[in-house]
């Protein structure tokens, strides 16, 4: 199977099929059963049978949280929510967590000469599994907690987990932000289309332009990162990694949403300017918006968030942040970065505390500028973590990272800038456009307010940077992975 990846021509014939079948189907419930087969038939065309565990989970947490609202005992409700959570938990952490599991035993047994007995076994990840369960995970503990009443309409449900926009790699929406929205005619109109389109269109010059032609340098990189010697490599490709992987999940969150908006159906905003964030804290507040937020509403704050004292906040931060680097992936990599961020939010709340981030008061009007630069070197550092899943490669571009080596660094920078010209000419330009769209917001909103005339001067411009700054064939998101 091939997936029908959004920057694919293949994807541009199903969305104009999909948006032509809305418009003239005139029944609400007909739009959403048509929406949920389009859904189905996008999943199945990269992931085949599999199709089936994303419906059977559908079918599960369905009756699930129906039996949970109809429970007339705490203790019934309990038996029904720890049902699903061993049904959702337990189908990723098979499909997700198995292999990683047995090459962790088999790597613990050699270090103590024993040989590893046990195979990993041939597991195809479901895409989007990590997305979709945790959607559901959050509707459930809803409806458990009494925030919702158990949807009534299997029809509904099931298009609030499988619609397609961002059934492989969210955002993750919430069933209070999503179903309420199924009550009326889905209406394509000028307006809807015009907003969706721009952000489309918006979310493609992302991926296509600067996210591939920037991996062009980082994959290069991060293949062998001995190839260049000294600090100056290191930095330039973690660099173009951070610039990457924003653009490339950025890039597929503004897809989403506008291909929704297109259809008068909203989906929340996922990133916020993470990379002007002025402390680790706020920086999980402004990327990846909707799994920092689960995280925080269905993890951290029923392990008791900061209501239980300074070390249990930190312990919880810890946890946290651990788990949410596992659920990017079956990797030690992930893991650490995990920990590390967990590690960094609680020494953010610790110097808070004791009042040391107000130094940086003592450099006045330039205070937020130094606190952004000093937050971003902390985060940029965790995307080596992220990135380098070989041990001994990241001990290395940790080190070079840390302590700065300037071994031939002018001659080295002018080799590599030279070879992958294209690659920062577009981190040149994304640091332009991001300052820019810092400092004028709203951007994307004021472009698809233009007039016709105006407005499809921009579209015809988008479509033409495409064309001239493909790499070549379309390259999967990163988040895919997930």
């Amino acid at each position: 199977m091939i997936e029908i990846l959004f920057n694919s021509i293949a994807f541009l014939y199903f969305a104009i099929i999909v948006f032509i079948g809305v418009m003239l189907i005139r029944n609400k419930d007909y739009q959403y059963f048509f929406l949920l087969v389009a859904s189905c038939f996008f999943y199945w065309y990269s992931s085949g049978s599999i199709l089936l565990i994303l419906l059977l989970s559908i079918l599960a947490d369905y009756y699930i949280a129906k039996a949970i609202t109809s429970s007339l005992t705490k203790g019934g409700k309990k038996f029904y929510l720890i049902l699903s959570l061993i049904v959702n938990l337990g189908v990723l952490g098979y499909f997700k967590y198995t292999n990683f599991f047995i090459e962790s035993i088999n790597l613990f047994l050699s270090n103590f000469s024993i040989a590893p007995s046990m195979s990993t076994l041939s597991i195809v990840l479901p895409i989007g599994i990590s997305f979709y369960t945790f959607q559901k995970v959050s509707y459930i503990l809803d409806v458990y907690w009494g925030y919702l009443k158990a949807e009534e309409s299997l029809l509904k449900f099931s298009l609030y987990v499988a619609f397609f926009p961002q059934l492989v790699a969210g955002p993750i929406v919430r069933a209070k932000d999503f179903l309420y929205q199924l009550n009326k005619k889905i209406k394509i109109t000028p307006e809807n289309a015009k907003a969706g389109l721009t952000l489309v269109a918006w979310g493609l010059i992302k991926k296509v332009v600067f996210a591939d032609n920037i991996a062009v340098f980082a994959n290069y990189f991060f293949s062998d990162p001995h190839s260049y010697p000294g600090s100056i490599p290191v930095i330039l490709a973690t660099l173009a990694f951070g610039i990457q992987i924003y653009c490339d999940f950025s890039g597929y969150s503004d897809i989403a949403i506008g291909l929704a908006r297109i259809m008068g159906l909203k989906l929340l905003l996922n990133f916020d300017k993470p990379y002007f964030a002025e402390n680790v804290t706020i920086f999980w507040r402004k990327w990846h918006i909707s799994l920092s937020n689960w995280l925080r509403d269905y993890l951290y704050i029923p392990l008791g968030g900061n209501r239980k004292g300074t070390k249990r906040t930190y312990i919880n931060l810890m946890i946290t942040m651990t788990l949410g680097g596992l659920w990017h992936g079956a990797n030690w990599n992930f893991l650490i970065w995990g920990v590390y961020h967990g590690f960094i939010l609680a020494m953010h709340k610790f110097f808070k505390a004791i009042g040391v981030t107000n130094v940086f008061n003592i450099f006045k009007k330039y205070s937020t500028l130094v606190s952004i630069l000093i937050t971003q070197y902390f985060v940029f550092f965790g995307w080596l973590i992220f990135r380098v899943s070989n041990t001994d490669y990241l001990m290395y571009v940790m080190k070079k990272f840390v302590i700065l080596d300037f071994t031939a660094w002018l001659a080295t920078t002018s080799t590599i800038i030279s070879k992958f010209e294209m690659s920062f000419i577009f981190i040149a330009t994304f640091i332009v456009l991001h300052v820019y769209t810092y400092f004028h917001q709203d951007i994307v909103e004021k472009l698809s307010k233009l007039k016709i005339g105006y407005w499809l001067v921009y579209i015809a411009g988008m479509i033409l940077l495409l064309y001239l700054f493909n790499t070549g064939a379309p390259t999967q998101f990163i988040y895919f992975r997930f």
